[in-house]
């Protein structure tokens, strides 16, 4: 009887998890049972409308949720009830009530004038405020149990379609811990490796946002030492966005990448492996395949080659030496 009871009380808390996490919720603007466009995708970079350089010194972070486009002005509501945490002069945050009474769901809603108080219960459609003068967006953030989950996710805001796959670029070659690119037709010695790539959004955000480029939510990649024997040291990278990222965005993102800003798309560069070392390759053209995927499962890969000439350039220091 004991065990059974317990049998009960596991599966009603692993029943209350699935559905606090199956559960979809409206989009905070209006019309809210309607999609709308997506000028920022969870992950993306943010900090720096530059390129990203090679110090590791620079303010960035990876974004938290997602930017709604809409005009300044436009009300924002709750996508669910519970209490106002964090009203402040331009955002306000709600939690709602969760499977678990200590772990509340914290809703983010960003660069919005507050029409809320402290400690003030809201319903779920009620307003919190209007998007502030010159913002044209909402950024609208997710957090379960301390962690930053992709709003777009299936359980996330609804309704939601994307049916476009991600586009991957080209392939980008450096010199070892450096931003220097390399002609992919003549790598030679210590390179790393990494994949310019994006996910085209499901609906065009109105100009000057209308050529932005979005995060794909995972990038994998192979076929170099698709063998049994691999060098130990090496170690292909992936990319999931599945989880906000705690790690510094230089370990993600490789030199070149530009965020997005109006009238200027970004550009998205993925790390896929570093300091790989061509020596251990054969001279000649080798091909890797590289996929992206999207937070709904569309997904696109592509072949891409480089060639390596170690020995040519051997061949060259030895003919110049006297």
């Amino acid at each position: 009887m004991v065990r059974r009871q317990v049998i009960l009380v596991v599966s009603a808390i692993a029943f209350a998890i699935a559905a606090s996490h199956a559960a979809a919720y409206p989009w905070p603007v209006k019309p809210f049972d309607v999609q709308h466009a997506i000028r920022g995708n969870f992950d993306d970079p943010r900090g720096l409308r530059g390129s990203i350089d090679a110090s590791g010194n620079n303010p960035l972070s990876f974004h938290s949720g997602v930017g709604i486009q809409a005009p300044d002005g436009t009300a924002v509501s709750a996508v669910e009830s519970g209490q106002v945490t964090y009203p402040s002069a331009s955002a306000v945050a709600v939690a709602s009530p969760s499977a678990f009474a200590l772990a509340p769901l914290i809703f983010g809603y960003w660069h919005v004038l507050p029409a809320v108080a402290p400690l003030q219960y809201v319903a779920r459609g009620q307003l919190l405020g209007w998007i502030r003068p010159g913002a044209g967006h909402v950024h609208f953030s997710e957090r379960r149990f301390g962690s930053y989950l992709n709003p777009l996710r299936r359980g996330g805001l609804a309704p939601y379609r994307d049916t476009t796959a991600p586009l991957i670029q080209r392939l980008v070659i450096y010199r070892c811990d450096t931003a220097t690119a390399l002609d992919s037709d003549a790598v030679s010695g210590c390179v790393d490796l990494a994949v310019d790539a994006y996910d085209p959004p499901p609906i065009a955000p109105q100009p000057p946002w209308a050529n932005v480029v979005l995060s794909p939510a995972g990038i994998t990649w192979g076929g170099l030492f698709d063998s049994a024997w691999r060098p130990l040291a090496f170690q292909a990278q992936t990319v999931a966005f599945s989880r906000f990222w705690t790690i510094p965005l230089e370990d993600i993102y490789a030199p070149g990448t530009r965020m997005n800003g109006p009238n200027m798309p970004g550009d998205y560069r993925y790390w896929l492996a570093r300091n790989l070392n061509t020596r251990i390759l054969s001279d000649g053209p080798h091909t890797i395949s590289v996929t992206a995927t999207d937070v709904r499962g569309n997904e696109t890969t592509t072949a891409l080659q480089f060639v390596v000439a170690n020995q040519a350039v051997r061949t060259l220091r030895v003919r110049m030496d006297p």
